[in-house]
């Protein structure tokens, strides 16, 4: 006898589309994703770039006070840990470059050496990573928990701009305190270099002083602020883009966090050394020993 349909087992019915499988993405597939989340990421930060820049001049008031408020927040949370982060590196590249100009004979030379250590490579590299990874990551996570409470909404709603209103005073604040540490990061580190090469060079104050002076220019120290503030900048817009386009909640907020520290370690590195060969190729004085 043939059958019956009603008594065969639910797990043998199957749909028409059953027995069609699914393959996985290959790997030109995965590229083209990968690359198409590249731009989508890189057009947001850009269009938050043109929106930080455009309200800063175009209306060049009301802002300030809201950015000096944020300036002394910022500092506050991350003067310890980047005067710590660059007095180690400083003592480390010290004792380094003490021990080779020993072994050379030419420790009074020490000033010009780290002259390119400290002003051209400490100080901007390693205030940029502690901003970064304090500053940058608490930017984003509170517009990412603003964005999830729906406070950008009701701003807008009520006809403010939360670019002009949290943003900028926070991109601001970033730049400020990337140029103020830098500049501190210089005299700790400097003086640093001075006291091991008088300790272990047995090399004096003056011979020092000298040779870090004579070797240092105009066009180094303009570089060394503008790059400063330009890595700043990048962080603060970086930071507030993750931030305000969070999805997900808490989740999305943590993985914003996340790809915030992250992109903004890369483009630390990534600015310091194009700007680096950009400033050498356009003063190609700097690099001589007088």
């Amino acid at each position: 006898m043939p059958a019956d349909p009603s008594n065969s087992r639910s797990g043998d019915q199957r749909s028409p589309d059953s027995d069609v499988i699914e393959k996985p993405p290959n790997v030109a597939e995965r590229a083209m994703g990968a690359l198409d989340t590249v731009i989508q990421q890189v057009g947001e930060i850009g269009v938050l770039f043109g929106q930080v820049v455009y309200t800063a001049v175009r209306y060049p008031k009301g802002y300030w006070a809201d950015t000096r408020d944020d300036t002394y927040y910022v500092l506050k949370r991350v003067f310890f840990p980047a005067i710590a982060v660059l007095a180690g590196y400083g003592l480390l590249a010290a004792s380094f470059a003490v021990a080779i100009l020993l072994f050379l004979g030419a420790a009074s030379r020490l000033g010009t050496v780290y002259l390119t250590f400290s002003v051209r490579e400490i100080a901007p590299l390693f205030t940029g990573v502690v901003i970064s990874g304090a500053i940058g990551a608490a930017t984003t996570s509170e517009l990412g928990a603003r964005k999830i409470r729906e406070e950008l909404d009701a701003l807008r709603v009520l006809g403010q701009d939360p670019v002009r209103l949290i943003v900028l005073p926070r991109v601001l604040a970033c730049v400020l305190i990337m140029v103020v540490m830098n500049i501190l990061g210089v005299v700790v580190t400097t003086g640093e270099a001075l006291m091991v090469t008088h300790i272990l060079g047995n090399v004096s104050y003056g011979a020092f002083m000298a040779s870090f002076i004579n070797d240092i220019t105009v066009g180094e120290i303009i570089g060394n602020l503008v790059k400063t503030a330009l890595i700043g900048l990048f962080i603060g817009v970086i930071a507030a883009s993750k931030g305000l386009t969070v999805t997900r909640g808490a989740e999305g907020v943590g993985r914003a966090v996340n790809q915030s520290v992250v992109i903004n370690l890369m483009m630390v590195f990534v600015v310091d050394n194009i700007f680096n060969l950009i400033l050498l190729a356009l003063n190609p004085n700097i690099t001589v020993s007088r």
